[in-house]
């Protein structure tokens, strides 16, 4: 059991270290003001360059790549598995990711799914199972989980359309298996 906080501890110090380099625009207000301003981006060129110059080390190509998926989903959660069971480690909204900075006890129990396999379901049930009902206050948005590895799966949230969502994870369901694969 000892093993295994030390490992959450590391992990969690790993993620805000990374996260809060990237993603440090300065005081609370500007951040309230960044967050008002986004938008999601389809841009095709931007998709394609989330698996650019991504490191060597698997747990900071994680990191590194549920970061840049804050530029292209309203919300999302990155979750580790810990023995079948997985918890939230980290978190974007409109924008701006950071790592949780207390460790939620809530672990939720996901399908068997393959590598990069996508599946959806409304976003609501799945928030509030792991306490984070504030990424989706109105309930109106999709939930898209993807299995990364073996060991992490990002909860990708969007309140795009059908006609437009069904493209818009294709790229990135390929440009994140360019991002893997490397």
């Amino acid at each position: 059991m000892e093993k295994i906080v030390s490992k959450i501890s590391q992990i969690r110090r790993h993620l805000e270290s990374l996260l809060d380099n990237d993603f440090e625009p300065g005081s609370r207000r500007e951040k309230d003001h960044l967050k008002t301003k986004f938008e999601i981006s389809r841009d095709i060129s931007l998709i394609r360059g989330i698996s650019a110059g991504l490191p060597e080390d698997h747990l900071d190509r994680i990191v590194i790549l549920f970061s840049r998926m804050s530029l292209f989903f309203d919300a999302g959660v990155m979750l580790e598995n810990q023995d079948g069971r997985w918890t939230a480690q980290a978190t974007f909204e409109k924008g701006h990711a950071e790592a949780l900075k207390k460790q939620s006890k809530t672990a939720i129990k996901l399908p068997h799914v393959e590598v990069l396999s996508v599946l959806r379901t409304p976003a609501s049930s799945l928030l509030r199972k792991l306490q984070l009902s504030f990424l989706d206050p109105e309930d109106h948005l999709q939930c898209l989980l993807i299995k990364i590895s073996g060991d992490f799966s990002f909860l990708l949230l969007s309140a795009l359309p059908d006609l437009w969502l069904k493209e818009h994870i294709a790229q990135i369901k390929s440009a994140l298996q360019n991002g893997i694969a490397d």
